[in-house]
């Protein structure tokens, strides 16, 4: 028999815009060509299933998961240094954000998160499980360097060939680094 990945998309209209969302669809493509069969809807014949969010309707998907003996991966999206400065008063529910994810992640077989900060803050919370470095990566077959598009880039906002240009990606909040950003620049 071989195997079968449940990707858990429970609250999908909440994250599909979401970098937890593009992961969930990241890691369906990495798993399909690696010729691992995934799936979205509960079925018998999966053997693992992938849980990428931390809302509580997980809490039901993993304990459902258990009974049927599959194996938890618990993506670590989230830490508490990242719920800070995200919305107003998210420092004051900080602290009870990072006691719920610490009881979501222990509940993985083996969690795995983008980076090396990430585990070290996820084992300074108490994180026991076996936590896996493996980064979100980057879809090269989309994203790679062209020429071109680096000359019609220059050419449609006035820049010399020879002028740095230093560009990012992502949302315009403290937690991301607008503010780092503003500073380099």
């Amino acid at each position: 028999m071989s195997m079968k990945v449940l990707l858990y998309s429970g609250s999908w209209n909440l994250v599909k815009q979401s970098g937890v969302g593009q992961a969930l669809l990241h890691q369906q493509a990495m798993l399909a060509s690696k010729g691992v069969a995934t799936t979205r809807v509960w079925e018998n014949d999966a053997s693992v299933i992938h849980v990428n969010t931390v809302f509580p309707d997980t809490l039901w998907a993993v304990r459902k998961a258990r009974r049927k003996g599959m194996l938890v991966v618990r993506y670590a999206h989230s830490t508490m240094e990242d719920f800070k400065q995200s919305f107003v008063f998210s420092n004051v529910f900080a602290p009870a954000f990072r006691r719920w994810i610490r009881f979501l992640y222990q509940q993985g077989d083996v969690v795995v998160t983008p980076t090396p900060y990430a585990k070290r803050l996820l084992e300074s919370y108490g994180v026991t499980r076996p936590i896996i470095v493996l980064s979100n990566g980057v879809d090269t077959t989309r994203f790679f360097p062209s020429g071109e598009k680096r000359k019609v880039f220059r050419k449609r906002f006035g820049l010399a060939n020879d002028e740095l240009v230093v560009i990012s990606v992502g949302h315009f909040i403290e937690r991301k680094g607008i503010l780092d950003f503003l500073a380099l620049a």
